[in-house]
């Protein structure tokens, strides 16, 4: 074989290698994961940033730090892997699949593209669909025959449990009173309440 037939044929050859990686790197371009600032723990990078677009949009960042700068997605994130049992895991992956596929039955495109205004109305339908779950302490439902919690409720209480129980939030936004706390028997007032100090 002659030089230039060996270079005809290595070109070739490397003709149909990278268009058999673009091929694939096309077809697996289709099914890109979002990309995070962190790794989650039991969701996959799509899931955890569906769930992270959802807790913002239930605690966006006003005058106080938002779901996600007070790492709210994270706390779900690890809350469902470790206290949740295998059925109520598999429970929640579903309903998250029947979430997003009401999103795109309605609105023809997934939540995380949504308007903001489009985010809380549908997320506020949600909530109003089934008013209330049934009471439950520690696992153990209290009414008999009780409506179990919806996705969202899940998500929602996840959501505001890991936002208000946040030292930040404690410390910083909630009036923040350590018990027992140092006693103090005569203390001047200097305009505050006296139940904050």
């Amino acid at each position: 074989m002659n030089r230039r037939q060996y270079i005809k044929n290595t070109a070739a050859a490397l003709g149909l290698t990278l268009t058999g990686i673009s091929m694939s790197e096309m077809l697996v371009s289709c099914q890109t994961q979002a990309q995070l600032d962190w790794k989650p723990v039991f969701f996959t990078n799509n899931q955890a940033a569906l769930i992270a677009e959802i807790a913002e949009t239930i605690l966006p960042k006003t005058k106080t730090p938002g779901a996600k700068e007070m790492a709210v997605p994270q706390f779900i994130d690890k809350m469902v892997k470790e206290t949740m049992d295998e059925a109520s895991q598999e429970s929640l992956v579903e309903g998250l699949k029947t979430f997003e596929d009401e999103v795109k039955s309605k609105y023809n495109t997934d939540f995380i593209s949504l308007k903001a205004e489009q985010k809380k109305e549908f997320l506020e339908k949600l909530d109003k669909e089934k008013p209330r779950s049934g009471l439950s302490m520690w696992g153990i439902d209290l009414e008999k025959d009780a409506p179990k919690p919806t996705f969202f409720k899940i998500i929602k209480g996840l959501t505001l449990f890991g936002f208000y129980t946040s030292e930040e939030i404690g410390r910083n936004v909630l009036v923040y009173d350590p018990v027992p706390g140092e006693y103090i028997e005569c203390m001047p007032l200097k305009g505050q309440n006296s139940w904050t100090e």
